[in-house]
């Protein structure tokens, strides 16, 4: 090997080791962000709408560097849970019971229109995860964990979603059920086993193969669920609860 080729066999290995290194600091910088993020959704769903939050704070309360949390505390932003005033920082958003409403009214929409389009192909294996996940959302109605009670609706309710593979449907799923746990777990302190039961209503339906049954039951279901989180927004508003 001359020195010449020597030198630009060098360069490019060189080259592949330096992108190699930028890529893995990249996705380092991704997975705390992640594990940031996750921090933050626990940490507003327990604050009430207006409130200041300080991304450096956070940053030092959970220790992690300032970047990762801030790519966190802008995501929250996309997705409607913050807003960020210029030269003073992030508050948590206000949600009214319009807005409430309205969420309610596009998951009818999306996940009858999902369900009635995969149902078919709703598998063993998915009925399974269903029933699963709607035990454990009861173990954490049972310990009074209502965060974690709604990450696992939100899981069970996508499983159709997943299965009917359209990403750019999914994401805006997610985007709404996010906005919708903002106020979760204040309005839904007095959550009963009425959802539990609806989840095994609907689980019911599809294991029997009743297309129809099934979609009523998703539909009784989020209309439930609207009026019980419409009446936790009240009580919370006239300070009941």
């Amino acid at each position: 090997m001359t020195r010449t080729t020597h030198n630009l066999v060098f360069k490019k290995n060189r080259g592949r080791s330096l992108f190699s290194r930028k890529k893995m600091k990249k996705e380092k910088v991704r997975s705390l962000s992640e594990s940031a993020y996750n921090l933050l959704k626990e940490r507003i769903v327990n604050m009430s709408g207006g409130s200041y939050i300080s991304a450096r704070q956070f940053a030092q309360e959970i220790g992690m560097s300032y970047t990762p949390v801030r790519e966190a505390f802008l995501r929250m932003q996309r997705e409607g849970a913050l807003k960020l005033v210029p030269n003073v920082g992030f508050f948590v958003e206000s949600m009214d019971i319009i807005d409430l409403i309205q969420i309610f009214q596009v998951r009818e929409c999306i996940e009858v229109f999902v369900l009635e389009k995969v149902f078919e192909h709703i598998t063993k294996e998915h009925l399974e995860r269903m029933k699963k996940l709607n035990d454990l959302q009861h173990d954490a109605l049972e310990a009074g964990d209502i965060y974690k009670y709604m990450q696992l609706d939100e899981k069970m309710h996508e499983i159709t979603f997943e299965i009917y593979g359209n990403k750019p449907l999914l994401k805006f799923y997610k985007l709404i059920r996010e906005q919708y746990m903002i106020c979760s777990s204040k309005v839904a302190k007095k959550l009963t086993n009425d959802a539990f039961l609806e989840h095994s209503e609907y689980y019911e339906s599809i294991l029997a193969g009743d297309k129809e049954k099934a979609i009523n039951e998703l539909r009784k279901h989020i209309y439930q669920a609207k009026e019980r989180m419409t009446e936790g927004y009240i009580n919370v508003i006239n300070g009941m609860y």
